[in-house]
């Protein structure tokens, strides 16, 4: 017991002299000089043993030597003064878990692997990063499991402990969101064992954060064949099928709406198809060119009047001089280009544009003209679907696989004059004639103008030049 004084004000620090607590007793002062004496022998004693492992020659050989070893001991790490495992090295680490281990049977060490991820997995649900460390301890555990001895391993109870290991790491891993993980782990649990009720549910409801509704219910109806009266599984399974009737119905809804888009373009291939008119994807410049005229609904389409049936084909006037243009949304095949020039550019100076600043631009008094190579035709319905944007979910593969096209060179590239009197359908099944979007585009010069010799200009410099003039 400690020695107990009279009351003083004095403070005492490290080691003072046990008499000024001391009661007057002679029993009292007897015990602190035997603790003097005991302490001055020891210390007798220390001193000399230095002295007798000096003489022997036990020690360093210098002073040099001596700091030496104090400088090794200093900058080198040693596994036996570290604090914490970022002071040792993976080797000394390795080591001391086996000399944890060494002693214990794969299936001991599995299950004390196993009980440290179920400590982690219930701290978990005070901090989720507990977790982590439960999904770590339980693949500690499964590794240990392989080394197990097949006669355990492969027999039933082997089997429903390995199962139950898989279940916990799914039920981890579901903790952290992580359903791709916990849905694998969930399958290798019930592969190993099928009467593994956890490991169905906890499978439905990683199948369920995929929206993967329809195996949801699967998961949830096989979990129910084992335990028909498990509440929390008769909830996810109704949950799940909810949801997959509700899923269902929206898919159903955007396959509607998704046919209705495509069938303009549907309709379209199938029109390009009975002319034999190229087509390729719609160019977004023209939009700009266009003068605000909606370009993206312009598409031709069948027109009947009586028994005659033709087709009535978007078509653009350029006038590049002035930077205007004139969209015409029903020219029908028949018609002959002259039809349109006169009521576009009239002959009568107070119907001419007001754009027109030297009232040149009459029907008589253009030259009109067309570019073929202008793209790559598109080679099927699909390519179309896909240049419009209105494809199958997954069929984008099959654009991947096709290596991309571009623009035509400017040595394939080149200009036709139209003669006036040509039909529309002439001008459209015109050979290497592409319509981009279905949409049939002109460009129309006055004649003997500075504008006409530098549209000339430009069609040798840029393309092959003017290579034909298409006649009636």
């Amino acid at each position: 017991p400690p020695l107990r004084g009279p009351r003083t004000s004095s403070l005492c620090f490290d080691f003072p002299d046990p008499s000024h607590f001391l009661r007057s007793s002679w029993k009292t002062r007897a015990r602190a000089r035997a603790v003097r004496k005991t302490a001055e022998a020891m210390a007798v004693d220390i001193n000399a043993f230095i002295e007798e492992s000096l003489a022997a020659g036990r020690g360093w050989e210098s002073e040099e030597a001596r700091q030496a070893y104090l400088d090794r001991l200093e900058n080198e790490k040693f596994a036996l003064f570290a604090e914490d495992a970022s002071e040792m090295t993976q080797e000394d680490i390795d080591a001391f878990n086996n000399m944890i281990y060494d002693d214990r049977t794969p299936l001991e060490r599995m299950r004390n692997f196993r009980d440290h991820g179920n400590r982690h997995f219930a701290t978990g649900k005070r901090n989720k990063m507990y977790f982590r460390d439960a999904i770590i301890m339980y693949g500690k555990a499964l590794q240990e499991s392989q080394q197990l001895e097949s006669e355990y391993s492969g027999s039933e109870e082997g089997k429903q402990e390995i199962s139950k290991l898989w279940s916990n790491a799914a039920a981890a891993n579901l903790s952290l969101r992580n359903w791709g993980s916990a849905l694998k782990a969930a399958d290798a649990a019930i592969d190993l064992w099928d009467g593994n009720v956890k490991a169905y549910y906890r499978k439905c409801k990683a199948l369920v954060q995929l929206r993967r509704y329809s195996e949801a219910v699967v998961a949830a109806t096989g979990g129910l064949a084992l335990d028909p009266d498990n509440a929390e599984m008769q909830k996810l399974q109704k949950q799940a099928r909810e949801k997959f009737k509700s899923a269902r119905q929206r898919d159903q809804a955007k396959a509607a709406a998704l046919l209705r888009r495509q069938q303009p373009i549907v309709d379209l291939w199938e029109l390009a198809q009975t002319y034999g008119v190229l087509l390729a994807a719609p160019d977004k410049s023209l939009d700009e060119a266009s003068g605000g005229h909606a370009l993206g609904r312009a598409r031709p389409r069948w027109h009947e009047e009586g028994d005659v049936r033709d087709v009535a084909w978007p078509m653009l006037f350029l006038y590049p001089e002035y930077g205007q243009t004139d969209l015409i949304q029903d020219a029908l095949g028949q018609d002959q280009l002259v039809q349109w020039m006169g009521r576009l550019l009239p002959e009568e100076e107070e119907h001419l544009p007001g754009w027109d600043e030297r009232r040149d631009y009459r029907g008589s008094n253009v030259d009109v003209f067309f570019k073929i190579n202008a793209a790559f035709p598109v080679e099927d319905q699909d390519e179309l679907l896909q240049a419009y944007g209105v494809s199958q979910p997954g069929s984008d593969r099959t654009a991947a696989d096709r290596k991309p096209k571009g623009v035509p060179g400017e040595d394939r590239q080149a200009w036709v004059q139209v003669h006036p009197a040509c039909t529309i359908q002439s001008i459209v099944t015109y050979p290497q004639h592409v319509l981009l979007g279905g949409l049939l585009c002109l460009t129309a010069v006055p004649k003997g103008t500075e504008a006409h010799r530098r549209f000339l200009g430009d069609a040798e410099e840029f393309t092959r030049g003017v290579v034909e003039v298409l006649q009636p």
